[in-house]
Order: structure tokens, then C-alpha cells, then sequence
């Protein structure tokens, strides 16, 4: 299961972070949200990072500029487009930058399998989020009963998700590729050490579990 953790503002949140057996990091540059970052901050930040964890920066509705100054200036590996993106753009970025991940964050809503669809192909990974006009951070979620409608798409879910909402979540038949989790990680602002520890060693649990019941029913 991909867990990736979002919204860092502090070197010492970062450590915490990545003590955990998460699979990505992110970052946010958007000057309209509350864990906004700038350029100089993000590459200072993506330096604490090992190469194995994936490290992600979240933009909103960018110009081809701020994209290369983010691929070029830090360490990130993957951009994850937050809004209203025009394909074309996701398209130049896999032309000039083919060794950066593309990440395409989405409303949960009627329209989302033909959203998908308009950014597959130049998509490594979705987010479905909960929709809103400020462009995700709400910290609610959304009728995971949507999801139900994907087939064969790689997609994190996102929206308020804590170790609660995990385990309500997994009490569905729906598939999912992981979670993208920030305010389910923080407590007055700040990332939560134990509600970082407590969801990765739940989902380190739940997949050793699964390799188990996999290994046994192939015997």
C-alpha cells in the first residue's frame, strides 16, 4: 500500500517523517495555501529526503517557469498538479523533465472517470480528492462510494484521511492504490510524531498480513 505524506513545513517534521516507512513526501508551493512553501525552502527541505522515498511537490494551475525553477532548483522527483491544468502542460513537463513522476490530483465527483481519462496518459499516479474551490486542504472526506466506477487506475485516495478513515475505508470493496494524508497527520498546525508512526506501522501490518494470505492460498 502507497502511503504518501503531504504538507511539510519544517526540517524537524520532515525527520519525523521520514523515520516512517512512507513511500513520498510532499511539499506545497501555492501561495494561497496554509502550508504554502517557497522555491529556496522546498530545496532545503527535499536535501533531508533519501533517495528511496519520493519527494513531491503540489502546485496549483503553475506556469511552465515555476515548474522548471521547481525541477531545476530542488531535489523533487515528482509534481503533483493540484488544479485546472490544461493537458498540454503536463504534456510539455514529461517532454522536457521525462524523469520526473507526474502526479494529477482530482474532485471526486460525476465527471471524474472522464477527467481521468483527459489526463491518462501523461499521468504516473491520481489523487481523488474532496472537491473544493480552494483546490483540496479541506480535511473532509468525500462518498467513497465513487470510486467504485475505476478500473485499472493507479489513484491515492485523499480528503481528512486519519487511521480511522483507513480503517473504514478498507471496510469497503473498493481498491485503492493508498493514501495521501496531511491534516490526518497534524494536531494545531504541526505534524503529529505518533499519528505518523501509528498510521505507517498500521499499513506496514496490513500488508504483511496480505503477503501472508497470498502466500497461503498459493501453496
Amino acid at each position: 500500500m502507497f502511503l504518501k505524506y503531504c504538507g511539510f513545513q519544517s526540517e524537524d517534521d520532515v525527520t519525523r517523517a521520514i523515520e516512517n516507512d512512507i513511500d513520498a513526501i510532499g511539499f506545497i508551493h501555492y501561495p494561497k495555501s496554509k502550508r504554502h512553501q517557497s522555491i529556496e525552502d522546498i530545496a532545503q527541505l527535499t536535501k533531508l529526503v533519501p533517495e528511496k522515498i519520493h519527494k513531491v511537490v503540489v502546485v496549483v494551475n503553475p506556469t511552465n517557469e515555476i515548474v522548471a525553477k521547481l525541477i531545476e532548483e530542488t531535489n523533487i522527483d515528482t509534481i503533483q498538479f493540484h488544479g485546472h491544468e490544461d493537458v498540454a502542460l503536463l504534456r510539455w513537463c514529461n517532454s522536457q523533465y521525462p524523469g520526473i513522476q507526474i502526479y494529477k490530483a482530482l474532485p471526486a465527483s460525476s465527471e471524474l472517470v472522464e477527467a481521468i481519462e483527459t489526463y491518462r496518459n501523461e499521468v504516473d499516479l491520481f489523487i481523488i480528492d474532496t472537491p473544493s474551490i480552494h483546490y483540496g486542504g479541506t480535511g473532509q472526506s468525500f462518498d467513497w462510494q465513487l470510486l467504485k466506477q475505476l478500473s485499472d487506475v493507479p489513484y491515492l485516495v485523499a480528503g481528512g484521511m486519519d487511521l480511522e478513515k483507513i480503517q473504514q475505508f478498507e471496510q469497503l470493496d473498493i481498491q485503492t492504490t493508498g493514501f495521501d494524508i496531511a491534516s490526518g497527520i497534524e494536531v494545531e498546525g504541526r505534524k503529529d510524531s505518533q499519528a505518523m508512526k501509528q498510521i505507517s506501522n498500521y499499513i506496514k501490518e496490513r500488508d504483511k498480513n496480505d503477503e501472508r494470505n497470498n502466500t497461503t492460498h498459493s501453496n
